[in-house]
């Protein structure tokens, strides 16, 4: 687990990462704003309109669940726990923490829990 410089660089990329989403996030929705006010027109044009407001709706949902886990992060970073695996209480490796930062898990129980998600795998056929 990383130490000291390290954590406080985490914790700036963090905030920096959670700075910029929510700068986005605000964006989007002033955007969609804008086309709720676009929907009467031709029929072609208002399809449109739904799907560009559907796939900025989408986006922001999924900057609010990015900034969740960014602010998870910095409460475990606050609390002295950030870096350790919650399923086997194990350090989970600097490198990992470093590409991903909100990770709460060590990599084997990560992809364990991924295996179990998926279910099982269908055996292949000739």
């Amino acid at each position: 687990m990383p130490r000291g410089r390290e954590l406080e660089a985490i914790r700036r990329l963090l905030i920096q990462k959670r700075h910029r989403l929510l700068s986005s996030q605000k964006a989007a929705s002033v955007e969609a704003d804008e086309l709720t006010q676009l929907r009467e027109s031709e029929y072609e044009e208002t399809a449109q309109v739904e799907l560009a407001q559907f796939t900025l709706s989408h986006l922001v949902e999924t900057q609010r669940k990015e900034v969740e886990q960014i602010d998870a992060a910095l409460q475990r970073l606050e609390a002295g726990v950030f870096g350790i695996c919650i399923d086997c209480g194990a350090d989970i490796p600097r490198e990992r923490l470093l590409a991903l930062p909100v990770a709460l898990r060590c990599e084997e129980d990560a992809s364990q829990r991924e295996r179990e998600a998926r279910g099982p795998t269908p055996s292949p056929t000739l």
